[in-house]
């Protein structure tokens, strides 16, 4: 075939042309497949996220009439469950006639409050002891304090730093700002996967928070006080409003619970924008009574409003980069992000071996300011 002739401009034609039709058509078809292969997988997992919510809402619609008899334990919340003598689908049925819920509930972006899940928990025989505080005896005010006389009953026994253990690889899950529906959730995902964790209350004297605070300590998890009402300006404007604030929390603990906890959380954190003028006198009269505060080094940033996705994606990631990890998280009503990301960051961190404990009596805290920071 001799260049410039009729035969080569035939072939060359046909060449631009096969060029110009036939390699976009291909390209197309490998971006199609790409496409629907992504599409697929977002679709999976849009569907799991859906899967979650829905059996998350017909136990939350369950709850709001079984709570009414205050469950101590989850096996009693389950017990409970059981005696109403309907089948799981004619109970939901039921629950939503009453409660006025319309089929497309279930697919709202917001669902309700939520509480444990249907699988039914190991018997309460099989559950861990109740979490123990330090002994009851009570450190002796010494005359240097100007506050001897607030709560004088509101102290336990302090252990020196030389007691505190500091395990490298520990994870500690902490929740603040329960108790609430979503505790019943969090308490189940936990024994599932054998995990301890610390849950930092901010309490109410009703009978349904009673009933938590005995499930959080009949699972054998640690409880501390975070604050009675969570009012930064209020229980930071002095030291006797703070010690007035903790002990009608620490009070309800202990009556609830028979525990004396000595452990705390600042509500905010040990350095915020509220107690920068009492932080030091608080933090010293605690210390004087034994108490001890744990702020945190990993914060899921599940108040500030963080998904399923980010959370996933930074708890793990945070916990890495740690000689030992304090995980903010929170299981109050409004948090149920949280409740959805929990089961699969307990997958990631049991499968990579971290060792998950609860906050004991002899933990050195994770502290912002401190000997321990």
């Amino acid at each position: 075939m001799r260049f410039g002739s009729v035969e080569f401009f035939k072939v060359l034609i046909k060449t631009v042309l096969a060029i110009v039709f036939f390699l976009p058509l291909v390209l197309c078809i490998v971006f199609g497949v790409l496409l629907a292969n992504t599409n697929k997988s977002l679709a999976d997992a849009e569907q799991k996220r859906e899967e979650a919510e829905r059996n998350l809402e017909r136990i939350s619609l369950a709850a709001e009439i079984l709570v009414g008899k205050y469950a101590g334990t989850i096996d009693d919340f389950y017990e409970i469950y059981k005696q109403s003598g309907n089948s799981d689908d004619e109970l939901i049925d039921y629950l939503r006639e009453i409660n006025g819920y319309e089929d497309d509930k279930a697919h709202e972006p917001e669902p309700p409050v939520t509480t444990p899940p249907v699988t039914v928990p190991a018997p309460a025989s099989e559950t861990s002891a109740p979490v123990t505080s330090a002994p009851e005896e009570t450190a002796e005010p010494t005359e240097e304090s100007p506050y001897i006389g607030i709560h004088e009953d509101m102290a336990v026994t302090p252990v020196s730093a030389e007691n505190m253990v500091r395990e490298q690889g520990t994870v500690y899950l902490t929740f603040d700002d329960g108790p609430s529906q979503n505790t019943y959730t969090v308490l189940s995902l936990l024994r599932k996967y054998d995990v301890k964790a610390t849950f930092f209350v901010v309490p109410s004297r009703t009978d349904e928070c009673y009933a938590l605070l005995r499930a959080i300590v009949n699972e054998g998890h640690s409880i501390g006080v975070h604050s009675a009402t969570h009012d930064y300006e209020k229980i930071y404007a002095s030291v006797e409003a703070f010690l007035d604030d903790f002990y009608e929390a620490w009070d309800i603990v202990y009556e609830a619970t028979g525990v004396k906890t000595p452990l705390f959380r600042f509500p905010g954190g040990s350095v915020n924008d509220f107690n920068g003028d009492t932080r030091d006198a608080i933090i010293e009269e605690m210390t004087r009574r034994g108490f001890r505060y744990y702020d945190w080094n990993v914060d899921s940033n599940d108040a500030g409003g963080a998904t399923w996705s980010e959370m996933y994606n930074s708890i793990p990631s945070d916990i890495a980069q740690n000689y030992r990890s304090v995980v903010l998280m929170h299981d109050s009503a409004p948090r149920e992000n949280t409740v959805y990301v929990l089961e699969d960051i307990l997958k990631v961190l049991v499968g990579e071996n971290y060792k998950l404990d609860k906050i004991s009596d002899n933990t050195m805290p994770v502290q912002f300011i401190g000997p321990y920071a």
